[in-house]
């Protein structure tokens, strides 16, 4: 009966939104949306609007699935994003990606 309970106790911390890892389909979404906006603002002519997009799309993501201390967390990581998407010649790098696979990663 307990082993029962403890498998109960498991799916629904996982239904709950626990278990958001990397290979989740939050994760795997979250993943090909930073990609695509990274690859986007590889094109000089388009960066700016990469960089509002990902800033909406991945800080909103952030604030709806990171409560507390998690999002505190996180939210210096998304400063650190938002600021080499910036930097003209360095926004060629994945920060959103990195950003987004970090975030995964810490759970």
């Amino acid at each position: 009966m307990a082993d029962k309970e403890k498998e109960g106790e498991e799916e629904t911390k996982t239904e709950s939104g626990g278990g958001g890892g990397i290979t989740s389909p939050e994760g795997v979404l979250m993943l090909c949306v930073a990609g695509i906006i990274d690859v986007i603002s590889i094109v000089p002519a388009v960066n700016i609007a990469s960089d509002i997009l990902g800033t909406i799309i991945i800080g909103g993501w952030l604030v709806m699935t990171r409560p507390g201390e998690a999002l505190k967390k996180a939210l210096k990581r998304f400063l650190i994003a938002c600021g080499i998407e910036l930097i003209p010649i360095v926004s060629i790098a994945p920060s959103w990606t990195m950003f987004v696979y970090k975030t995964l990663k810490d759970g």
